[in-house]
């Protein structure tokens, strides 16, 4: 509970900070002589908005536990399980046709 907590105070310390940042980007894009400074500011304060809402948002692994636990009927919950069983193995998939994809073409490649 404290952990939880402490990551939203910081997502809104981030989400705050980002919003100055973008705030002094903006006002150095109008000058065309800080025009870089302002454009690469703008791109750090996106970054830090980004980590701001992902350490707000419960995490992943919190949502399936409750998603778990809030489910009393065995076979719901058993589709809940199967459910999060078959998302990761695409994931298994995919890398591995990628790898042998990889393969195959530096194989020819360096042919």
């Amino acid at each position: 509970m404290v952990i939880r907590a402490l990551r939203a105070v910081a997502g809104v310390l981030l989400l705050v900070l980002a919003s100055l940042l973008m705030v002094v980007g903006l006002v150095l894009c109008l000058t065309v002589v800080l025009l870089p400074v302002g454009v690469a500011l703008g791109f750090l304060a996106v970054k830090l908005g980004k980590a701001g809402v992902r350490l707000v948002l419960p995490r992943k692994v919190d949502v399936q536990r409750r998603l778990e636990g809030s489910v009393r009927i065995p076979e719901i919950r058993a589709a809940v399980r199967r459910l999060a069983r078959s998302s990761r193995r695409p994931r298994k998939r995919v890398r591995k046709r990628v790898r042998k994809v990889r393969r195959r073409l530096g194989r020819r490649l360096s042919s």
